[in-house]
């Protein structure tokens, strides 16, 4: 049994990631119709946010030591396409700083990016959920 231990450890840790894998980070609702993200190297949080239909206050705070922005873009580029929509961008918030800007969004799904440098192709990047009103 000694002799097999390091394998049947080694299986158990792989079971142990993959069961890890399997779901989605769940959605954080917003605060009424105010988002308010943190944003570092390289991440925005929460990943994945809903927030009601209309006029959407987009509030951000960097964290981080680099310099980073906010922007919401349609969620999937049509193929052929070079550029992506985008609907709204923050200034560019320094380390500690606060940045704000505002848009009016319909229901669907749009991606929260960082649009400085390649921040987005290292995971700077969210999700959000525009939900029609109940």
């Amino acid at each position: 049994m000694a002799k097999h231990l390091p394998s049947l450890l080694a299986a158990v840790t792989v079971a142990a990631v993959l069961a890890g894998c399997g779901g989605d980070t769940p959605y954080t609702a917003a605060r009424g119709h105010t988002l308010r993200l943190r944003l570092d190297e390289y991440r925005v949080l929460p990943e994945r946010i809903t927030v009601p239909a209309g006029r959407v206050e987009i509030v951000a705070r960097d964290v981080g030591r680099l310099t980073h922005n906010v922007a919401i873009v349609q969620f999937d580029r049509p193929l052929g396409e070079d550029e992506e929509k985008q609907y709204a961008r923050t200034p560019t918030a320094h380390p500690g700083e606060v940045v704000r800007t505002s848009v009016t969004l319909r229901p669907g799904r749009y991606r929260i990016v960082c649009t400085i440098a390649n921040h987005d192709n290292l995971g700077q990047y969210g999700e959000l959920k525009v939900e029609a009103p109940r």
